[in-house]
This record gives C-alpha cells, structure tokens and sequence, in this order.
C-alpha cells in the first residue's frame, strides 16, 4: 500500500496548505503588534513604521520576513506616482548611412 504523501498533487496540496496556514498565523501575530505601545516595540527593535510597513505587503506574503532583522528587506521602498514628471530622454542623431556604398548600417 502506498503512502498518501506519495502522490505528488496531494503532496503539492498539503504543502501550499501548510504555507498558507503559516501566512495566516504570522500576519496575525504581526497584527497583534500594532496595539503595542513605542517602547514595548522598541524593547524588540522595531517601529511602528516597520509594523505598517510589514503589514502592507500582499495577503499571500508573509509579513514576518520583513521584521527579521535583515537590513536589505528594511530599505526604504521608493514609489512614484505614475503622473509624475519624468525627465525628457537624451536623443543623439547618428548617421547610420555609409557613404562610400551608399547602405545603411546595421
């Protein structure tokens, strides 16, 4: 008789399960954070600002990757507006037309 893990789709399924269920809690226990006072989240070494910031990553993330300490995953995200003004692009003309055979270059 085979095991019921062997079968590679139900194995599949009950590791998204157990991912999922993973994300669930850890987003609730992130969540709990954010009713702590400045000082109690300053005695662990994080901020309100990394609290919201964790919690603001997609539902099917885990927020706690974000308050593990590693300095990388804590830079500051820049965002810009999708209307903001851009700077005009640099155009240099070329002359691509080879003047002995009269052909465009490639």
């Amino acid at each position: 008789m085979t095991h019921i893990a062997s079968i590679p789709f139900i194995a599949v399924f009950g590791q998204m399960a157990a991912r999922a269920w993973s994300v669930f809690k850890n987003r609730r226990h992130v969540t709990e954070l954010k009713d702590w006072s400045d000082e109690q989240l300053k005695d662990i070494g994080l901020t309100r600002s990394d609290v919201r910031r964790a919690l603001a990553v997609p539902f099917y993330r885990d927020p706690t990757a974000l308050l593990n300490g590693d300095p990388l995953l804590r830079r500051p995200v820049s965002l810009n507006p999708a209307n903001a003004a851009r700077s005009a692009p640099s155009l240099t003309v070329v002359d691509g037309c080879d003047q002995k055979s009269g052909s465009l270059a490639a």
